[in-house]
């Protein structure tokens, strides 16, 4: 508590975002209200509305932190200058890894997709949810020029990359929904997750020598 009273000193816009997502992801964004997020702060409603006048502006702003992460971490490499194949696998790693890292934001984004798959939001919401979705395109749109150029070079394979795509995605995502951090967990164990993860999303589009 100590440690979130001094963040929410330093830094309280960070801090009031980091217990949202950790509220949305537990409660989900309907059943999360303010006061929820101020006891998880152990502030005030004030201080939250202080720097947010809407939980959706708060909903919102964790979504776009949840792509910057993502983003920040594979798109350097998607034009780094090494073959196609090893691109892709390092751009997945750090996306997985970041998944991991992240969980709490990305879970947010989760529940966001699903809102706007069942149109259950404001013409204002789905306009954000819809360049949210934009964004996540852009995302997947880096590994898909990336398998192209891997077909090119001939270590990529995919009848129609657009399709297998998908499943890339759907594997390495799939880690929010399933991963528990453990106390004792170390780097390692983190790393060998994150290789696993890997490998089972990826043997779609690799071709092995």
């Amino acid at each position: 508590m100590a440690q979130q009273s001094e963040a929410l000193a330093i830094e309280p816009r960070n801090a009031i975002l980091e217990a949202a997502a950790w509220c949305f992801m537990e409660r989900g964004f309907n059943a999360t209200s303010i006061d929820d997020i101020a006891r998880e702060l152990s502030a005030t409603k004030g201080m939250v509305y202080h720097y947010f006048d809407t939980k959706a502006e708060l909903f919102f702003e964790i979504h776009h932190r949840a792509m910057d992460a993502l983003l920040d971490e594979v798109t350097p490499l998607a034009t780094a200058s090494m073959p196609a194949s090893q691109r892709f696998t390092e751009m997945a790693q750090r996306y997985v890894r970041t998944l991991i890292l992240t969980r709490h934001y990305q879970r947010t984004v989760s529940e966001a997709v699903q809102m706007l798959l069942r149109s259950t939001t404001t013409a204002s919401q789905r306009l954000q949810l819809t360049r949210l979705q934009e964004r996540r395109n852009h995302c997947e749109s880096l590994f898909l020029t990336v398998l192209e150029q891997g077909m090119a070079e001939g270590s990529m394979r995919a009848q129609r990359p657009r399709v297998a795509i998908k499943p890339v995605f759907g594997a390495m995502n799939s880690v929010i929904n399933w991963y528990h951090p453990r106390e004792d967990e170390t780097q390692e164990q983190l790393d060998q997750l994150v290789g696993e993860v890997v490998d089972v999303a990826l043997q779609g589009v690799m071709l092995r020598g």
